[in-house]
């Protein structure tokens, strides 16, 4: 009977801290203020913390050596590391790994003008279905060329906020689009609203900075300089089509 409850106990620390998990690395869970999403979350985590809390006592009791007390260490650190990982940059960076071929694919049409267009004028994109699953089947996806700068840029927005919580971002159409970071284009807003992390290929990962809505006033009012504004609400980077 012990040991079917610590076996029960040891499968519902595993459980809830895979929900965890899984909940902290789909970033869209955490969007658009989801209560049922977060109540569930917030569910799964005090779980958690409760059964390792009990397992971690009941080895404790019945291992009094080294192996026991490193056991304890190891799995506390593991629960440690899912609390404090920026999970925001390693969805990006994963979700570009396993998915590089669409990416890839997509930004060959974006080079070749092939997209197809929602509203020209505003450089509004229709995706094509098979890439749906990039940007979480979000239509918001613009193709615009940079004001003041050569080249243009495709953004694909992963929220329906005026300024999206994350997107990914490609460069093209300049000689050095590879290199060429968002947030060093000083003209445009993207360093104003965001944190840019290099995905490779010409594509970036760009986060909303913490301190937004008030990045607006630490910007100067960015939103009175020329923030382009398009469906949806403001577009933070100061583009044209």
């Amino acid at each position: 009977m012990i040991e079917k409850r610590s076996y029960a106990l040891s499968a519902t620390m595993v459980v809830s801290w895979l929900v965890v998990v899984m909940g902290r690395y789909l970033l869209w869970l955490e969007y658009y203020g989801r209560i049922i999403e977060h109540l569930t979350l917030g569910a799964a985590f005090i779980v958690a913390l409760l059964s390792t809390w009990e397992w971690a006592k009941r080895l404790e009791r019945r291992r009094r050596d080294t192996r026991g007390r490193l056991a304890i260490g190891a799995v506390v650190g593991l629960c440690a590391a899912v609390v404090l990982l920026p999970w925001n940059g390693v969805f990006g960076r994963t979700w570009f790994a396993v998915h590089h071929g669409k990416f890839t694919a997509l930004a060959q049409l974006a080079e070749e003008m092939k997209l197809p267009t929602d509203t020209p004028s505003g450089g509004w994109v229709d995706l094509p279905a098979e890439f749906d699953l990039l940007p979480f089947d979000h239509l918001h996806t613009q193709d615009v060329s940079i004001e003041t700068y050569p080249g243009r840029v495709l953004m694909m927005d992963l929220s329906d906020e005026e300024v999206s919580e994350n997107m990914f971002l490609y460069i093209y159409g300049r000689p050095d689009a590879a290199r060429t970071s968002p947030c060093d284009l000083t003209e445009t807003t993207f360093d104003d609203f965001y944190e840019c992390t290099r995905l490779g290929d010409g594509w970036w990962w760009m986060a909303r900075k913490p301190n937004y809505p008030n990045v607006n006033h630490a910007a100067g009012g960015a939103a009175q300089r020329g923030v382009r504004w398009g469906f949806g609400g403001p577009r933070p980077p100061k583009v044209t089509a």
